[in-house]
């Protein structure tokens, strides 16, 4: 994959209140993968901006967007309805799977969805470092098929077969 851009809330990290690690944590996983271009942006739990910046992101045909946080109960997790009102079809099968084999029994609690925005699949992620970072392992093969399939370009690159 080319490029993946990861979007972390949380109003105490934007603060400066709090160290984001979610961040560098996954970029290195994903510069693991191979991911030749990983972009972040950490910003508060803000719906207003989340939306504006996943439109831009759709807009300049990111093929992949990974959110991490705002997926809870809290008042202000409102990760997945920002997600809802950018995507145009759910891919529910993404996060059952993340739901059903996270290691973590809160894991069903979480709200995440995944979708797809004309070229662009956008998938949320948990704000706890380690579980983000579970989630996308777990999740990382559903994510890189449906980037392909969706671009009509096989896993490496190449035409799909």
């Amino acid at each position: 994959m080319e490029r993946v851009h990861l979007i972390t809330l949380s109003d105490r990290a934007a603060r400066g209140e709090y160290r984001d690690e979610s961040t560098p944590l996954l970029t290195a996983w994903l510069k693991g993968q191979g991911v030749q271009g990983v972009t972040s942006a950490l910003m508060p739990d803000d719906p207003v901006a989340l939306e504006a910046d996943l439109r831009r992101l759709v807009a300049e045909n990111v093929p992949l967007v990974l959110t991490c946080g705002g997926t809870g109960f809290g008042a202000r997790d409102t990760t997945p309805e920002v997600t809802r009102r950018v995507i145009t079809r759910e891919a529910p099968g993404v996060c059952e799977l993340i739901r059903a084999k996270g290691g973590h029994p809160l894991a069903f609690a979480s709200r995440a969805i995944c979708g797809i925005a004309e070229g662009t699949v956008i998938l949320n992620l948990s704000g706890r470092p380690a579980a983000a970072l579970e989630q996308i392992q777990l999740a990382w093969p559903l994510v890189l098929h449906g980037v392909a399939v969706l671009r009509q370009t096989g896993p490496s690159g190449g035409p799909c077969t």
